[in-house]
């Protein structure tokens, strides 16, 4: 008779191929494998608060485009000169929307880096304790340095990932479907051209940034931790290091980190270009296409000219939200590179003793 055995550790501490690990369907076995996922588990978000950052966020760039649509309507309207009464409510919302963009933005950002300080708050906590009860070896094996840097910079860059990439890419695609069926109430080939447009600018566009960072941030990453090791170690080892005739030598291990840290910074730079570029040309694509659609539309008596000027001009803002992701992109990388980092040291401190890795 066989009796199952069970891991003492913690779910998200264990490695992919922990007991355990592997079990639910394939998507499941992918997320417990992926080391942002299980940073990002212990960070403990509050799926209340989170929530609460999207709509604050949504309420604020919706203000954004409420304040480009009813602005274009006011101004098309006031040049036909109707009864001023026609105008007071416009002029209101116009207000109105002003006031809601900076005041929402402020809460949302409030709540989003309040959820951020309080999971980086948790991780390290995780962190310290299970280090201090795990395997020795697991920070012995390691430079001060960049024990730092891990506990420091890398539980930042998971931090961060939920600031500049999950909350924006949440934001961008709720506020980028109502937008688009905002404009579709007033010319469906219009809601159609914008909703074209956002996902060039919210998904192709940022595809290409994560590609280019897809390499570059794992040699930054790597880059860094060895700035900080070696930094930590010239300051505090000065004096054993000028008596051993060391310093040259870590100061050119320095530098050369630094070189690298430089280098994969530049080979990131033209891919992210091209996506910021292509951001721009969505935009000016849309307020075209709209052109394009909405003129023949207004020949033909179907809108009204208050209509075009709310639908040429109103995609102007719409692009807010799409115009962060391609940094979320690589904020995604980043914050990955950081968490394996993170999860190798936690997964050798829990591993037996004797069977322990080297954290990469």
């Amino acid at each position: 008779m066989s009796t199952a055995t069970t891991d003492p550790r913690p779910a998200d501490a264990r490695p992919a191929d922990a007991p355990g690990a592997g079990r639910g369907g394939p998507l499941t076995r992918r997320l417990a494998a992926d080391p942002l996922w299980r940073a990002v588990r212990l960070l403990d978000v509050a799926p209340r608060r989170a929530a609460l950052a999207v709509v604050l966020g949504v309420l604020a760039l919706g203000s954004a485009v409420a304040l480009a649509a009813v602005s274009a309507w006011l101004i098309t309207r006031a040049a036909q000169m109707p009864p001023v009464l026609e105008l007071s409510v416009a002029t209101v919302a116009v207000r109105a929307f002003g006031i809601g963009r900076g005041l929402f933005r402020y809460l949302e950002r409030l709540v989003s880096h309040d959820i951020a300080l309080r999971g980086m708050a948790r991780l390290r906590t995780t962190l310290y304790e299970r280090l201090a009860a795990g395997r020795p070896g697991a920070t012995l094996g390691l430079r001060r340095g960049d024990l730092l840097a891990r506990v420091g910079a890398d539980v930042d860059a998971v931090g961060d990932v939920v600031v500049r990439g999950l909350l924006p890419a949440a934001v961008a695609a709720v506020l980028g479907l109502g937008t688009s069926i905002a404009m579709g109430l007033f010319l469906p080939a219009a809601g159609l051209a914008l909703a074209a447009c956002l996902l060039l600018a919210g998904v192709v566009a940022p595809w290409l940034a994560q590609r280019a960072a897809r390499t570059t941030e794992q040699r930054a990453a790597a880059a860094r931790a060895e700035m900080a090791a070696t930094s930590l170690g010239l300051l505090e080892d000065a004096g054993p290091l000028a008596v051993q005739g060391r310093t040259g030598a870590e100061l050119a291990r320095l530098r050369a980190a630094d070189a690298e840290l430089a280098r994969a910074t530049d080979r990131g730079a033209g891919p992210a270009a091209l996506a910021a570029g292509l951001g721009n040309l969505a935009v000016g694509l849309a307020v075209l296409v709209a052109l394009l659609v909405g003129v023949p539309a207004l020949a033909a008596g179907r809108i009204a000219e208050v209509d075009l000027a709310v639908i040429v001009l109103t995609p102007l803002a719409a692009f807010e939200a799409t115009s962060v992701l391609p940094a979320a992109a690589i904020q995604l990388h980043r914050s990955r590179a950081a968490a394996a980092r993170l999860m190798a040291v936690l997964d050798d401190a829990a591993a037996p003793d004797g069977a322990g890795t080297s954290p990469a």
